[in-house]
């Protein structure tokens, strides 16, 4: 005899021996089943599972799984196929939908996001560039700017320009020659 125990989904594992108890004999488990026969080595990503008393391969997809609408990370328990809504195949990330069977990149959602990324981060550099013009435009609207302050002005409001019209350029928003800001040294 081969003596199997099945889980809280139904799968068999085993052959296992049991300890004899002297003058009771074996003692299964409340969870264990006796077989006349040793089951083969299922086929991958298969299990045995007892379902009405007789054991029957089974498909075994329990383990980290991933739900289609938005690939989130959960733990599938249950023996037998997936629901619809779910995929073994690993979520590759962000901006990959369920389509056709498969996790595919939505390019335009990747790229929206992208352009948003960089026009948040142009966004923050004008506020900078505002908080710098203004007391060099107050200088020189009272008529008190020397030179230097006169040149940093015209300066800052040619880089505010310029990235304001970041989104004219050729590559946007994948490839951004972003302006130098006033002040620094470019390293060539």
């Amino acid at each position: 005899m081969f003596n199997y125990l099945f889980d809280g989904s139904g799968a068999l594992s085993g052959p296992v021996e049991f300890p004899v108890t002297p003058g009771i004999g074996i003692q299964l488990p409340a969870n264990a089943v006796e077989l006349t026969y040793e089951l083969p080595e299922p086929e991958a990503g298969r299990s045995w599972a007892l379902i009405n008393g007789v054991p029957r391969e089974v498909i075994d997809r329990r383990g980290v799984v991933y739900r289609k609408d938005g690939g989130a990370q959960q733990i599938w328990s249950e023996l037998g196929e997936l629901p619809d809504t779910l995929t073994a195949q690993p979520w590759p990330g962000e901006f990959h939908v369920w389509r056709d069977n498969a996790w595919v990149l939505d390019e335009q959602a990747r790229l929206s996001s992208v352009r948003q990324q960089c026009l948040d981060k142009r966004d923050a550099l004008l506020r900078d560039a505002v908080l710098r013009i203004a007391p060099l435009q107050y200088a020189e609207d009272i008529g008190d700017a020397n030179h230097d302050e006169q040149l940093l002005l015209i300066e800052w409001k040619l880089y505010s320009v310029e990235l304001n019209r970041i989104e004219q350029q050729v590559g946007f928003p994948v490839e951004i020659s972003w302006p130098v800001v006033p002040g620094t040294t470019v390293n060539t």
